[in-house]
């Protein structure tokens, strides 16, 4: 007499078999494929009406470096060094700062030399300061000299110079992490010059 298959034999010998798996092969597929194509077509998510103004930020590739610009607001003790009277170099610079950063910008203060034909005149400090997210900064930097005046050989190159409108001075500066190196013009028209990365 045969016994009876309560469950958990073998397959039918008919070729019927209810756990194949076949099912959720299919489906997983489906559902594989739908997500692909989603994904192939859909827009950048940026790129939709509204998602940009959703918490006022501005998205994450729209982040950029931080830049800077320098101005020289006046200079002093460019006398030889001597000269009757001659003091230490001088300069009152403003310092301008563009935060491209899609992050607030935290500066603990930097050094800054002032040079002139690769002759250090001057030293100084940037100031320490907090730049928000794609904001813009400016402040005052006063850099003074430990000498009296400068070497009479470069006071003659800077009076010719100055004669024809090309005396520049070099201001390498620390800001945010990084150095930077501006050229600006002794006595020319006034207006911040743009630094460029050391």
């Amino acid at each position: 007499m045969a016994s009876k298959d309560h469950g958990g034999g073998a397959p039918r010998k008919d070729g019927s078999d209810d756990d194949c798996g076949c099912g959720s092969w299919t489906i997983a597929l489906l559902l594989y494929t739908s997500f692909w194509l989603v994904m192939k077509y859909l827009p950048p998510m940026d790129s939709l009406p509204g998602i940009r103004e959703l918490d006022g930020s501005p998205p994450c590739n729209d982040d950029k470096p931080t830049t800077c610009s320098v101005e020289l607001a006046g200079a002093r003790g460019l006398d030889p060094a001597l000269a009757p009277g001659a003091t230490s170099p001088a300069f009152d610079l403003v310092v301008h700062v563009d935060n491209g950063h899609v992050y607030e910008l935290c500066h603990g203060g930097g050094d800054v030399v002032i040079s002139y034909a690769g002759v250090p005149l001057a030293r100084g400090r940037t100031p320490s300061f907090r730049l928000a997210a794609k904001d813009t900064g400016r402040w005052p930097v006063n850099v003074t000299g430990a000498g009296l005046g400068i070497p009479a050989d470069l006071s003659r190159l800077m009076t010719a110079e100055r004669r024809w409108g090309v005396a520049q001075l070099e201001i390498d500066m620390g800001l945010a992490w990084q150095s930077f190196t501006c050229d600006v013009l002794v006595g020319g028209q006034p207006g911040a010059s743009a630094c460029r990365l050391a």
